[in-house]
């Protein structure tokens, strides 16, 4: 089982990178059962969490959740996408963050490429070089923050990098 603290850990990275003010629509995607949903709303984001798996907690109250693959199809605008341990939806984050041109923040657990074809070493590190590269190839300057957690724990936070 990973870490219990990870959603929390992960939320308030997101706050401290995009404050609510500015960046208070959300897709969480690959949510499963909407844990980090509900540590974003704590800080007051609005947050749709998408994931194919009916895995939805039992929360009463504003929670939203949609039983879908999160891609192109979906016709809402977001501020930010997030996905903590995504799965195969790490790699469909940073392309459809590019293509909506709003910023990322993910912490990819396992080697699963979906949206890509991926030819590297089946190793987590060189996974989180391959994201690196794909994202810069959409235009995304990142960053990097490390959760103090155990299991998979790197972020990588993607912004669109300001042409002068």
């Amino acid at each position: 089982m990973g870490d219990s603290r990870r959603f929390d850990l992960f939320a308030k990275v997101i706050r401290n990178n995009f404050p609510v003010d500015r960046y208070s629509i959300v897709a969480d995607v690959a949510g499963g059962k909407g844990y980090l949903q509900t540590a974003l709303r704590s800080y007051g984001y609005e947050v749709i969490t998408f994931d194919q798996r009916r895995k939805k907690q039992n929360k009463p109250g504003k929670f939203k959740y949609q039983y879908r693959w999160f891609n192109s199809t979906v016709n809402k605008e977001f501020d930010l996408l997030v996905g903590m341990h995504p799965d195969e939806a790490t790699d469909v984050i940073i392309i459809e963050a590019a293509r909506r041109n709003v910023p990322f923040v993910i912490c990819p657990c396992c080697v699963k490429p979906c949206a890509e074809i991926y030819w590297g070493k089946h190793s987590y590190l060189d996974w989180i070089v391959h994201l690196k590269k794909l994202a810069r190839r959409h235009g995304f300057s990142i960053t990097e923050s490390i959760l103090k957690m155990n299991g998979k724990n790197i972020v990588l936070i993607g912004r669109k990098s300001k042409i002068i």
